[in-house]
């Protein structure tokens, strides 16, 4: 693989990570696994280059069905290349009470106190 392609394929793999799996996941629920023609409705419909849905494929299928699929991917990629680009760009889930409605954060029950510890 030349250079000019896996500078592609990294721009690609940040895209897809970070916009493909929020888009499934709202789109279809949440969900390790999509099949092929939701990958691919995701692909189109955030204007993704359709040439490295290998990436797509890879990140969302096991590698069976990845397998099967290679033979109508424009970009051929081996499967745990593939899925390791993807993770590698995907965004970590940093906590944050607000970005987590469901976690209070108790600070009294933590141990945590205002008062200065001397009485």
């Amino acid at each position: 693989m030349g250079l000019l392609l896996r500078l592609r394929l990294r721009h690609a793999a940040k895209r897809y990570a970070s916009r493909l799996g929020p888009l499934l996941s709202k789109a279809y629920g949440a969900s390790e696994a999509y099949t092929p023609a939701q990958i691919r409705a995701g692909v189109s419909k955030l204007g993704l280059n359709s040439r490295f849905v290998a990436l797509g494929y890879a990140a969302f299928l096991d590698e069976t069905t990845y397998a099967n699929l290679l033979p109508e991917v424009p970009v051929c990629i081996p499967f745990l290349e593939a899925r390791r680009l993807f993770e590698g760009f995907r965004p970590t889930g940093l906590f944050s009470a607000s970005s987590n409605p469901e976690r209070s954060l108790n600070f009294i029950e933590a141990g945590y106190s205002d008062h200065g510890g001397s009485s």
